[in-house]
């Protein structure tokens, strides 16, 4: 009986380190810009900007987070668009090792700003 208590303690300590180690590999994110972040609270692009992100899930296949959106419509085109303000879905996913690192690869998402959805991904063509 003894032996099968130490063999369930050492399988209980085996199964904790290796969950502590999953849970230690930070995945960050490479901004539009080239600026590598863990847990961006603030994204831009050259016409929309993300702020006071809040992310759940984050180091998981997928990253979900809520923020603002500041959105330039570029309608007509972008030195005529009017800003409008917003709040923004987000999610990260395609994690890939780069460098050593774990990184989200993609970014999609859906703002809300005006009555109007506009969507973002980045990169380009980055969907599930």
């Amino acid at each position: 009986m003894k032996r099968g208590c130490l063999l369930v303690a050492a399988l209980t300590l085996v199964l904790a380190v290796a969950a502590t180690a999953v849970a230690a590999t930070k995945v960050y994110y490479e901004t539009p810009f080239g600026k590598v972040v863990y847990k961006p609270k603030r994204i831009e692009f050259s016409d929309t900007t993300l702020s006071k992100i809040h992310w759940r899930h984050w180091n998981r296949k997928i990253a979900r987070g809520n923020g603002r959106a500041r959105i330039n419509t570029c309608n007509p085109n972008c030195a005529a668009g009017a800003i409008v303000h917003g709040t923004a879905k987000l999610a990260m996913f395609k994690r890939h090792t780069q460098n050593g690192k774990r990184f989200y690869g993609c970014l999609t998402g859906k703002m809300t700003a005006s009555g109007h959805v506009y969507r973002v991904e980045w990169p380009p063509a980055c969907n599930h």
